[in-house]
């Protein structure tokens, strides 16, 4: 079953509105006795329901917050039950009761709700528990200050102004006032809390000084019912959901651990005010409590603000002079978490690779090599070791560039740290992708016909050495010589010009009767080689053949229709066999052919 879609901000504005009208409905229209407890019942299940919202639907963080406001609801709208059936002559001593009984465990479960948000997401130590202590002593003291030295029973009108007042003040300075001022942690819900809490001790404390029946006053009547409507805005608006999460930096979480300790410093003169209206004996007990509360609170706030102040100083100094050097730093410096994506990455990596170094965070480090070097890679940082030990290791990759080409760069990967807040590599970048095509380009040189592409005299014989070392007697190398007929006739005739499109075409047919894994070269002048890899001797006569048919066949060379043959000469190798004797062998068996009459082969099978 799916969760319907969460209340909008305008649905939540709305749903307040609605039950704002409904508050005045009941002040002006419904008459005191037991309708009107009956109907304030509308109201705390209306507030109820917000609360539903919040936790189901928005899914706020401030899980224990949240469901101690719900279970005040419940225990106010059970009270109200309990006061419908004291007024209705129904059980008058037990319902009286119940309805105080009801009344403090609401008081109880905001004061468990407050503790939620005071605790939230914060590390189990000394400063959690500073700071529920504080709260508590505040909540204690508060109840001190008004209910001072009575001993009596709880009536609802005493639970109202002597334990609904002092906790919910409590409260308000400790949790919705730092809520509500916090930059980080200001929002709609936020403000909507604090203004919940404000017209609930209004309302109590006002009836305190006007020594009045609540419901009695027009100006104070209304105030608890509306702290339901705001609390309904703040259950089902949006921004419930960002309610409790961690602020995004340090900075804006110490300014809102400050406010919260300059808050509490409030609770004194809130606590002299309370009694002042309540009644009991106790200056010096409150004296003395009020003075440990200050204390606290100002103990904690030095502390924080020296914390505060010196780490703000050392890392401003320490991120200006690194980001200097990284700004002004040709060579890429990137941080390679242990579970290999890329935490950091400067901002010289824009000009290697073309995107931007926030790109790159969070990317797995091994996939922005080429797909060709990501094996040597993972082996390479397998090989750096432990940096504790001066381990690194060094190596040429190819990196994949935003517009879809390579990149060579030059990498230096440390062992594997895990100190100063790192646990992983760090990794320096230099492109070296000018030197690497250099080098490769005195490769290709080295090793290839500049003429026809193929490989030449050297390369070819490195890779009959490397055959001849590995023969297998069943599946042994062989070799074709490749002479082309009367070559010289061609230059003369047509010119050195045709004489070379005539090798070129060569390479080109004998390049395409062969397989993907043999070898073609020129050896120089019209000569050739072919190394099949593995042959026999049915295959060593096949391909011979085949190319001289392809070969017959006519070319046009520079506007002139001609036809050539050649001369092909092969050996199959044996055991004992050096790269040297193979190709001797097959070049003897092509003067043979030649011979022999020339547009011929002459196969060896062994020496």
């Amino acid at each position: 079953m799916s969760t319907p879609p969460a209340p909008t901000a305008r649905a939540a504005w709305s749903h307040a509105a609605l039950v704002v009208v409904l508050v005045a409905v009941v002040v002006t229209a419904v008459p005191l006795g037991p309708w009107r407890p009956a109907a304030e019942l509308v109201l705390f299940a209306l507030g109820l329901l917000a609360v539903r919202v919040a936790l189901r639907q928005h899914r706020t963080p401030l899980v224990v917050a949240w469901r101690g406001l719900g279970a005040g609801l419940v225990f106010f709208a059970l009270s109200c039950v309990a006061e419908v059936v004291e007024l209705a002559g129904v059980a008058t001593g037990p319902a009286g009761v119940a309805e105080s009984a009801f009344d403090v465990a609401a008081y109880a479960a905001m004061v468990v709700g407050a503790l939620g948000v005071v605790r939230n997401g914060r590390r189990r130590g000394w400063a959690s528990a500073s700071d529920t202590v504080t709260l508590l002593l505040a909540a204690g003291l508060a109840l001190l200050a008004v209910r001072g030295g009575e001993h009596g029973g709880l009536s609802p009108d005493l639970v109202e102004m002597g334990i609904g007042t002092p906790l919910l003040t409590a409260v308000l300075l400790m949790v919705c006032v730092p809520l509500a001022m916090s930059r980080a942690a200001r929002s709609v819900s936020t403000m909507a809390l604090f203004a919940a809490a404000a017209l609930t001790v209004v309302g109590y404390g006002g009836r305190m000084v006007a020594d009045t029946t609540l419901r009695e006053s027009l100006l104070l009547d209304p105030l608890p019912l509306l702290a339901v409507a705001a609390l309904v805005l703040a259950a089902r608006h949006p921004h419930v959901a960002a309610m409790g999460r961690r602020p995004e930096s340090e900075p804006d979480a110490a300014a809102s651990r400050v406010l919260g300790l300059g808050a509490a410093l409030l609770v004194s003169p809130a606590l002299l005010v309370l009694y002042g209206a309540g009644q009991g004996g106790v200056g010096y007990v409150l004296g003395g409590g009020s003075a440990l509360l200050t204390g606290m609170a100002l103990w904690r706030l030095a502390t924080l603000n020296r914390e505060r102040e010196r780490t703000r100083a050392a890392l401003q100094t320490s991120e200006a002079r690194l980001q200097l050097l990284l700004e002004n730093a040709a060579d890429v410096i990137a941080i390679v978490d242990a579970d290999g994506t890329v935490a950091y990455m400067s901002p010289a990596v824009q000009s290697l690779l073309g995107r931007p170094s926030a790109d790159y965070v969070g990317c797995d480090a091994i996939e922005l090599a080429d797909p060709r070097d990501q094996a040597r890679l993972r082996a390479v940082v397998a090989a750096a070791g432990d940096a504790s030990s001066g381990g690194f290791a060094d190596t040429d990759i190819r990196v994949q560039h935003s517009s879809g080409g390579a990149r060579w760069v030059e990498m230096r990967i440390s062992g594997k740290v895990d100190d100063a807040g790192i646990s992983g590599w760090v990794v320096n970048l230099r492109e070296v992708t000018d030197r690497k095509l250099f080098e490769e380009e005195l490769r290709r040189q080295a090793t290839t016909d500049p003429l026809t592409g193929l490989l030449n005299r050297t390369a070819f014989n490195e890779q009959l050495a490397a055959a001849a070392a590995a023969l297998d007697a069943g599946a042994p190398p062989a070799v074709l010589f490749v002479d082309v007929d009367d070559f010289k006739s061609v230059n003369d005739s047509l010119g050195h010009a045709a004489g070379d499109e005539l090798l070129v075409t060569v390479a080109a047919r004998l390049s395409a009767d062969v397989r993907a894994e043999d070898v073609v070269a020129r050896l120089g002048g019209d000569e050739f080689a072919v190394l099949l890899t593995s042959a026999d001797g049915e295959r060593l006569r096949e391909v011979a053949d085949r190319l001289l048919t392809s070969l017959r066949a006519p070319m046009e060379l520079s506007g002139t229709t001609v036809s050539v043959t050649a001369s092909i000469g092969g050996a199959l190798g044996a055991p004992g066999d050096t790269a040297d004797r193979l190709l001797h062998r097959a070049d003897t068996a092509m003067y043979a052919a030649k011979r022999g009459g020339k547009d011929s082969r002459a196969l060896v099978a062994s020496s």
